[in-house]
Order: C-alpha cells, then structure tokens, then sequence
C-alpha cells in the first residue's frame, strides 16, 4: 500500500523535518537528493520513495526495494560539525531506526556502523553520503532502508535477511513507524549539533551487538583485524583491542562475528 504522507506529517512532533517528498519510483533517493540543486533542498527535507530501482547500501551492495513493502527513504541536513565528526550520522541514523522498532515491540541489535540485525539478518541499512563545497559540507544525505511489510524474499537474500512483519506476523503500519523513527533522529540531531556526542554513543553501546566480542574486520583497503571491540569513539571510531593489548581505532568497516556470540 502506498505510503500516507499527510498521515506521517500529522503523527510526527519534531522541529527539525520540513518537507516530506515523495516519490512513486526512483534509482535510490540518495541519488536523488545529491543530484539535487542545493537551493532545491534544506536541511530537514526527506526523500521517500515507493520503491528503489538501483537501491545501495555501503560497499555498493545492492539494496532490495521491493514496492510499498519497506521504508526507503532519505534525510538531508546540514551540519556546521567538523568533518570527522560525520561518521556519527550514520549511527544516529541506525539508532533511530532501532528505537522506533523497539516502539512496536521489536528488540533489535545494532551492528557497527549502519545495520540492525533480528537474530543476525538484516532488517534495516543505513548509508550516508556528502556533498562538499571546497572545504565545506553542503549537505550529508542520510539513506535509510528498512524491510518493513515484505512476506518473503528472493533466494539469494532469505537466509541473511527478514522484514518486521515476518518477525511479528502482522502487517506494520508504516506511517506511525516513519514518524516515530523521522522524531527520533530528530532528537539524536539536536544532541549532535549541541555537541553531546557521549550521550549518542552511550545510547549506541546499550543496544550494540557487538560490545565485548570477538570480531574480525575488513577494512576498505583489504585488510583482515581481529580482536575485541571495547569501546566506540565520541567519532563514532570502533575501539579494537588486538591480541597484544594494543588498541587501534576505524572509523569504516565490514564487521563479522560468530553468530553464536550474538545477544539477542
């Protein structure tokens, strides 16, 4: 069913999001929004789609967008932080998405630095991406996508993927999911640019998967590190201890763990 704008508009309470525009089909909003004409978009505008063509997640991995069944949409803000400070986006974006999840009865487990697992699949990935203007940020575009009311999915992704509604056997109501997670980020948002970076990592850590595990992490430049996750930077950096107590920090990554160490 196609998503309700006026309906989300009247259930969300926030300050920060002002226009809601939606779209029947595009490749990916994030595109979308970054093609964009910066007088065309402001901080607080969101891209929402009724289905992805060529939908991305990191690593340039495909992203299934199947029509009206899921939640794909994209925030747009600008923010004034230094630079290395906008890996946090990413997890606001995660976090928000699991809070709202949480809402509707769902537990769920955020795994660093975008995705939210149920039982290690894949309910929602998040990917940000900005535009720069010489040295400046003109815009982050946060991607958001959620597998909300799909009842099953391609060979190739049931094993590693589920959707809210087969978790709970019920249809979701996506208006209210999309206002609770829209007010949400909201509020995470407001935390960043007041600079209260401790309180979003610490609502990270409470709710991450991966907090005291052993893990190994790819990097982009092919590199294999093993070791245990103790802590996240106010960056948002992954905090590993080696197996010589030496502890290194990565700001991106491919993270795997042994499923059997997972909280759930």
């Amino acid at each position: 069913m196609k998503l309700d704008i006026k309906g989300v508009k009247e259930l969300m309470n926030n300050d920060l999001i002002k226009n809601l525009n939606y779209f029947d089909s595009v490749t990916s909003t994030n595109e979308l929004a970054l093609k964009k004409n910066s007088d065309e978009i402001v901080e607080g505008d969101v891209i929402i789609a009724g289905e992805q063509t060529k939908g991305r997640g990191r690593l340039d991995r495909s992203w299934h967008s199947p029509k009206y069944l899921g939640l794909w949409f994209s925030i747009i803000v600008e923010p004034t932080k230094d630079f290395d400070r906008i890996p946090l986006l990413t997890l606001i974006g995660a976090l928000s998405v699991h809070q709202a999840i949480k809402n509707i009865g769902i537990n769920t487990d955020l795994k660093w630095p975008n995705d939210i697992l149920y039982k290690n699949k894949k309910v929602c990935g998040v990917l940000s991406q900005f535009r720069s203007n010489g040295n400046k940020i003109d815009k982050v575009v946060i991607g958001i996508g959620i597998n909300v009311n799909q009842k099953n999915f391609p060979v190739e992704l049931k094993d590693h993927s589920i959707s809210l509604r087969m978790i709970k056997n019920e249809r979701i109501d996506k208006e209210k999911l999309l206002a609770y997670i829209l007010d949400s980020f909201a509020c995470f948002y407001k935390m960043f640019k007041n600079g209260e970076y401790k309180i979003i990592i610490d609502n990270w850590k409470k709710e991450m998967s991966i907090l005291n595990k052993q893990i190994t992490l790819n990097t982009s430049d092919n590199k294999k590190i093993n070791g245990l996750v103790v802590d996240i930077s106010n960056k948002g950096e992954l905090i590993i201890e080696q197996s010589d107590k030496v502890r290194k920090k990565f700001i991106a990554g491919d993270v795997s763990i042994d499923k059997n160490s997972l909280r759930f």
